[in-house]
């Protein structure tokens, strides 16, 4: 957000410097007469980088164009543009032209970087691999049907991000809003990585709790899960820098019904974060080292 508002106040600063240049006075006359398509040039080039097309594009792009559009209307104009005083005028107006194209591409890319960040916070980048845990009550409950019928193991995973690993600075004022969007982030972005590591036949489910993703993974017993769930982990550390927590409850090992299925994972999720916050106990800090036999 930060860098949005300062790109922006940039882009602002340097049009008021372009449209107000002419009103320095150098001398007795006027020195600075900068040609009319000038203007016209920079309005066109800060207007580029608000369409898509411009902005997956590099900015010397960008530049070049609104150069290319400046050359040609320099062209057409008769007035001098070399020798003396305007050599100097011709350079100024370049500059200005380059300077307002490069500014404008950096706050589009700022634009379409925010504008990323809140489809990714409200869900509306049409992941479809992520149901709410009221929507997936009919498919999960037809996988825990199937899975009794053909006895065939089934494993439910609560995995849980923590956004506080992201070290974010919060003000006090808006600590809970902040925390809010942050979780809301971290859990769009994790549902978005695993859904390109699982398999189509695997539920990605919100859960209720801020902050979790229920997997429900068919044909899966629990030392396969756990594996998944170890390398899910690892994923979201690697690729998002994310510290996650998980755990896991089987069909039918550990319950028959979903909701059992449900609570055990969020038991055993509970137990991992218990074993994370207790220190080692005494005995196994005063436990002898083990020599590795030659």
């Amino acid at each position: 957000m930060s860098s949005l508002r300062r790109r922006f106040i940039l882009l602002l600063l340097w049009l008021i410097a372009c449209f107000n240049i002419e009103r320095l006075d150098l001398g007795s006359v006027n020195t600075i007469d900068l040609e009319p398509v000038v203007y016209v040039v920079i309005a066109v080039v800060v207007l580029l980088p608000l369409f898509s097309v411009f902005q997956k594009r590099p900015a010397i792009l960008v530049i070049a164009l609104g150069w290319v559009a400046l050359g040609i209307g320099l062209v057409l104009d008769p007035s001098p543009k070399f020798g003396d005083i305007y050599t100097y005028l011709t350079v100024i107006e370049f500059t200005l032209v380059g300077g307002a194209a490069l500014l404008a591409h950096r706050a589009g890319e700022a634009l379409e970087e925010f504008r990323r960040a809140v489809e990714i916070m409200t869900l509306r980048d049409k992941n479809d691999r992520l149901h709410s845990l009221h929507g997936a009550q009919e498919m999960v409950q037809t996988q825990m049907s199937a899975s009794r019928r053909l006895h065939r193991p089934l494993s439910v995973i609560v995995l849980e991000a923590d956004a506080r690993s992201l070290n974010m600075m919060m003000h006090r004022f808006v600590q809970d809003l902040q925390r809010s969007m942050m979780q809301r982030y971290v859990l769009a972005v994790t549902a978005r990585m695993l859904a390109r590591h699982l398999r189509r036949t695997d539920l990605i489910i919100e859960d209720e709790r801020p902050g979790r993703l229920i997997l429900v993974t068919p044909e899966t017993p629990e030392d396969k899960a756990r594996l998944l769930g170890d390398r899910l982990v690892h994923l979201v550390q690697d690729r998002l820098g994310i510290t996650a927590r998980y755990g896991v409850a089987a069909f039918p090992d550990h319950s028959l019904t979903f909701e059992d299925l449900l609570d055990t994972a969020e038991r055993h999720l509970k137990q991992d974060q218990q074993k994370v916050l207790d220190p080692p106990s005494q005995e196994v800090l005063n436990a002898p080292e083990v020599q590795a036999s030659s």
